[in-house]
């Protein structure tokens, strides 16, 4: 028996040795070692099996390492140590940022679009149990809502109608279509913008009805989009609110990196928590989000040590910016999938 498994070790192919010497295919200078000195390209040899290949340029590509695991401790535990870590030079023990937000956001999305697809008929309709019990179909409430309302026969002022002459007391009444035409007017130009908002309401709704589940994934792409561009002016918030303080602005953008970067692990561990459908569960993941605010105050008073109080003041008024932004960006991204 052992005889076997020697013959059969024997037989598989043997891991190559890393340690190279020649010249680097990539620039021709000479090499020894598994780096080439001049370009930096790995001297790694592709020919070998297929699923070693995928493994190893997966974990290069998402650096899903033991580095991570490096990364992600502090992320929870340490707010703003991490952006700290970076600054004082200290980054090969731990995952780039911009690449681990990448692996996170699509991570994220991808558990939102599976947990939140619209298979069953009460999802499709969008229908909320109310207080009462009562099922509330908020597609039909919004066709309701939007549908054209008769207009009054006539929006003019009763002044512009009627006139009086006070000598003789005769009562004119003038119906002539320019008057019509300069008394309606003012009452079309205040309908027409709600007209086109309900258009584009009555737009999303035939989309909704006619493909609910391409709708989310477009609506979840279009977020994804979005939030890269939040991302930039979130920092530039920052940069303002500290502009005493004498930071450079990679530091504002590293402390919007790693925030966004809290808040999807904190989407990956909620939307895992719901794929488990237990009702304790499920409460649990919701109530994770609160720990959003508290991250990010804390990230504050650590990363620039002003006082608490004026960290406080500070976090109010970076959390309205930010929900203004965030809001803003779901309304972009609504109205571009009608585009």
């Amino acid at each position: 028996m052992k005889q076997r498994i020697k013959k059969y070790i024997r037989k598989l192919p043997k891991r190559r040795v890393q340690h190279f010497e020649g010249f680097c295919p990539n620039c021709e200078f000479p090499v020894n070692g598994k780096f080439c000195s001049n370009c930096g390209q790995s001297t790694k040899s592709f020919q070998r099996p297929f699923w070693t290949v995928v493994s190893e340029s997966v974990g290069d590509a998402l650096s899903v390492d033991n580095r991570l695991i490096h990364t992600l401790v502090p992320l929870f535990l340490k707010p703003g140590y991490l952006t700290r870590e970076f600054m004082r030079g200290r980054r090969a023990r731990y995952t780039p940022p911009f690449r681990l937000y990448l692996f996170l956001t699509f991570f994220a999305f991808l558990l939102l679009a599976y947990n939140h697809k619209p298979e069953s008929a009460a999802a499709k309709e969008l229908a909320i149990e109310t207080d009462d019990g009562k099922k509330l179909d908020m597609v039909s409430f919004l066709e309701e809502m939007v549908k054209e309302e008769k207009h009054d026969v006539d929006s003019m002022k009763l002044d512009s109608l009627v006139k009086v002459d006070e000598k003789s007391g005769i009562l004119t009444i003038n119906v002539g279509k320019k008057n019509v035409a300069k008394d309606s007017l003012k009452g079309a130009e205040k309908n027409a913008n709600s007209l086109i908002e309900d258009s584009k309401v009555k737009k999303l709704i035939e989309m909704w009805k006619l493909n609910p589940s391409l709708m989310m994934d477009n609506a979840f792409k279009k977020l994804s989009q979005t939030l890269l561009v939040i991302l930039p002016l979130f920092a530039l918030s920052l940069a303002l609110l500290y502009i005493r303080r004498k930071h450079y602005m990679l530091e504002h953008l590293l402390i919007s990196l790693n925030f966004h970067a809290y808040i999807f692990v904190l989407v990956i561990i909620s939307e895992l928590l719901l794929m488990l459908n237990v009702e304790f569960l499920n409460s649990l993941a919701i109530y994770l989000y609160l720990l959003i605010p508290i991250q990010l105050f804390l990230t504050m008073k650590f990363y620039y040590k002003q006082s608490w109080v004026k960290t406080f003041f500070k976090f109010v008024f970076v959390s309205f910016i930010y929900n203004i932004l965030f809001f803003t960006g779901i309304i972009i991204s609504l109205i571009s999938m009608l585009a």
